[in-house]
């Protein structure tokens, strides 16, 4: 009998007015199947009893196809999680619709077998002054907290599971597969973010071809129903301290909402100068001015025998300091941009060979093109009044041969005698290393690297990041005296080189010095006297008004002995011309 089913009157003039009512019950009076790509979508003609609409939107889960069978005339249904939102007609006209994301059938068509109530099509459109209806006249349950309201990116927390986000993807990888000793499949990963924060996202095995194709770069998304799980720092570097991964209940309807307001993408820019000096392997944001672009060249990787495609654009920015960014495979050979545009690396990876950096992009890496940002604006400005003829430091250059110039230390303290940093690597003789404060407890986030504060609570706070970690990172920081020909230096050791010469990890170093101190001050004295090629950068800086130079060493080898010979030859004919003359 149909009396003996209630419908949520009112509930439709409620939500077209820009309420929201608790899991409303409605009848469905008509479907219509409409084109869309992936999962099948309907348009409903629904009924509370009192109004009817036609414009509620249903995605049938691709996990469920089954829900199909409630959308069948006379249905009772409840609408689990919904958003009515307003979007623009054709005739640009202001049109709210219901996007139901999941719904429970209460009742089959074939059981109710007719129209309940005598339902009058709603045509007016939503005001601001209906949008406050005393809800408790129309019998309707308002709850605020229902399921339809959409939890900012930054507060996702798997304590919290009855979530739904609204987030733009702004970046999405291509389909990549997987072999372990836990077995093999495939996956995809994106980048979702929203007005405070971002988040990665990702979908394993038949996932993949449930949701790959239809999510889109650029394009807004409501995701519910994901799991969230620690992040993974070797793989991603988003400040969120939780990751999403796709199940097979997880819901995506795209947003057809003022997507404005949602932006773009977010960035964390590094300067190029500081790029130089940072440890090989970071993950960076990097905007520049191409300076130059290479034409794509081909070669034989030794590694794997395979032919490798690779195209370099030189980028530079306002520090007068450039580095060589470095495209690979199909996407060196699709650029095909001209002249001098700004370009943006998100997510780049610094890298390192012979002592010389460069960026290069991986598959969760996003590079855009003159995008519409503050600092696209002010690069192009600066490059097109001065920086197109300003001396510049190329960090990626290679001098001569192919290597980085030698020079002594005094001949450094020389010509370092400016703001600009100086680049060179002399072989030298490790005489000291200092013992204070060689280790340090930083940011577990791989782009960050600052020392964190001990709450003394079991968490750590990193005052860059804002943020707190239940972990941390030892990262080295060692000084160092160090000798060659013309004499010594002071200088300073990251992490990476310093574990080139320690033969240990700062990971075991920090905890070696939790436990036995004595242990590193003898493998400390163990590294005295032994003797590397250092890379280094020198820059004078000014302390209380008086100038010194700091030098920090970018990279540590073993000497080369045929090339410093090639070096010393060339040193002895130099001092024989300066002799004759």
């Amino acid at each position: 009998m149909a009396s003996a089913y209630k419908l949520s009157e009112g509930a439709l003039e409620v939500i077209m007015n820009g309420g929201n009512v608790f899991e409303p019950v409605m009848q469905i009076l008509g479907s219509k199947k409409i084109a869309s790509k992936g999962s099948e979508r309907f348009r409903l003609l629904l009924s509370d009893g009192l109004h009817q609409v036609n414009i509620a939107l249903y995605t049938v889960p691709m996990n469920n196809p089954s829900a199909a069978d409630a959308l069948e005339i006379f249905s009772i249904i409840k609408l689990k999680c919904y958003h009515s939102n307003v979007i623009k007609s054709k005739d640009k006209q202001d049109t709210r619709i219901i996007m139901i994301l999941e719904l429970e059938m209460i009742a089959r068509g074939e059981h109710v077998g007719q129209i309940i109530g005598n339902p009058v099509t709603i045509s007016e459109p939503p005001t601001s002054q209906t949008s406050d209806i005393d809800i408790n006249k129309r019998n309707s349950s308002v709850n605020d907290s229902s399921n339809s309201k959409i939890t900012p990116i930054a507060c996702l927390n798997p304590f919290h599971n009855n979530w739904i986000i609204r987030a733009r993807v702004v970046n999405k990888t291509n389909v990549k597969n997987w072999c372990n000793s836990k077995g093999e499949g495939k996956l995809f990963s994106m980048d979702l973010v929203d007005q405070g924060g971002e988040i990665r996202c990702t979908a394993f095995k038949d996932l993949v071809d449930l949701f790959f194709d239809r999510l889109e770069v650029d394009k807004v998304y409501y995701i519910s129903k994901c799991q969230l799980k620690p992040i993974n720092r070797q793989f991603c570097s988003l400040k969120h301290q939780f990751e999403m991964v796709f199940t097979p209940e997880t819901i995506v309807e795209e947003s057809f909402d003022d997507n404005e307001i949602i932006p773009q993408i977010t960035y964390n820019f590094t300067t190029i100068d500081k790029v130089a000096v940072m440890e090989a392997g970071t993950i960076v944001d990097v905007v520049g001015v191409c300076k130059t672009i290479s034409e794509v060249q081909s070669f034989i990787a030794k590694s794997t025998n395979r032919e490798m495609k690779k195209r370099q654009l030189v980028l530079v920015d306002q520090t007068k300091t450039a580095i060589a960014l470095n495209l690979w495979g199909s996407q060196a050979e699709s650029f095909t941009v001209t002249g001098n545009p700004v370009v943006v690396a998100k997510n780049a990876k610094i890298y390192e060979f012979r002592g010389v950096k460069s960026i290069t992009l991986m598959s969760s890496s996003l590079l855009k093109i003159n995008p519409e940002i503050l600092e696209t604006y002010r690069l192009k400005q600066w490059y097109d009044s001065e920086g197109y003829q300003v001396e510049i430091t190329n960090v990626s250059q290679r001098i001569g041969n192919g290597q980085t110039p030698w020079m002594t230390f005094k001949e450094a303290r020389q010509q370092a005698l400016s703001d600009k940093a100086l680049y060179y690597q002399t072989f030298g003789t490790i005489l000291l290393v200092r013992l204070d404060r060689v280790v340090y407890k930083s940011c577990p986030s791989d782009d960050c690297q600052k020392k964190v504060l001990d709450l003394q609570n079991g968490m750590y706070k990193c005052e860059k990041c804002n943020r707190e970690f239940p972990n941390f990172k030892y990262r080295l920081l060692v000084s160092m005296n160090i000798a060659d020909s013309s004499g010594s230096q002071w200088v300073t050791v990251f992490s990476s080189e310093a574990e080139k010469i320690l033969g240990k990890t700062a990971q075991e170093i920090g905890e070696l010095m939790d436990t036995d101190s004595d242990i590193v001050a003898n493998m400390f004295e163990e590294v005295q006297f032994k003797q590397y090629v250092f890379k280094c950068r020198a820059k004078i800086e000014t302390y209380n008004d008086e100038q010194k130079m700091k030098t920090i060493v970018v990279g540590v080898a073993p000497m080369d002995f045929e090339e410093y010979n090639v070096y010393l030859l060339d040193r002895i004919e130099k001092f024989k011309r300066v002799s004759c003359n």
